[in-house]
């Protein structure tokens, strides 16, 4: 009986190194969409606070048209403030559009400003970058592309201004 036992031993071992790559790599998935999903909320985040900063300063006279260079210097010096050192990676467009026209008062426009933001997320875990990594797959990095869109925020010109 002992015989039989001793000559068994190796199974466990073998059975061990074929399934244990498998698991280690299913781990390192889960631990990687994790990463890619606490990535995405900064990411978000960022470019929904950089649209709000931009429809805050795009106008400086009451319906006056927005100034687009104002805007991106603003999202640039946040940019700077939120990602310190790996705010040179990131890149932050910035596009103004007109949305409409006020029907009582023509001249004040209705106008969003789109932000996006492309934020490279450095994949982490062994083997993830095969699958999860943007192309070229051999950075192994994953390219997230957020946009957000939100209102110019004006103040209409009173009577006395337009005189």
């Amino acid at each position: 009986m002992r015989q039989f036992r001793r000559k068994r031993g190796g199974q466990v071992t073998a059975e061990l190194m074929l399934i244990l790559p498998v698991f280690m790599l299913l781990i390192f998935f889960v631990l990687e969409y994790g990463n890619i999903a606490y990535h995405t909320l900064i990411a978000t985040h960022a470019s929904y606070e950089f649209a709000r900063i931009g429809s805050l300063v795009a106008v400086k006279k009451p319906s006056g048209p927005p100034d687009r260079s104002v805007i991106q210097q603003k999202i640039n010096q946040a940019k700077q403030k939120v990602f310190g050192t790996k705010a040179g990676g990131i890149t932050v467009g910035v596009k103004v559009e007109n949305t409409g026209v006020e029907p009582m008062y023509k001249k004040h426009r209705h106008e969003d400003v789109i932000v996006t933001v492309n934020y490279p997320v450095h994949l982490i875990f062994p083997g993830t970058s095969f699958i999860l990594a943007s192309e070229p797959r051999r950075e192994g990095i994953r390219r997230l592309k957020i946009v957000t869109r939100m209102p110019i925020e004006k103040a209409y010109a009173s009577v006395e201004e337009k005189k």
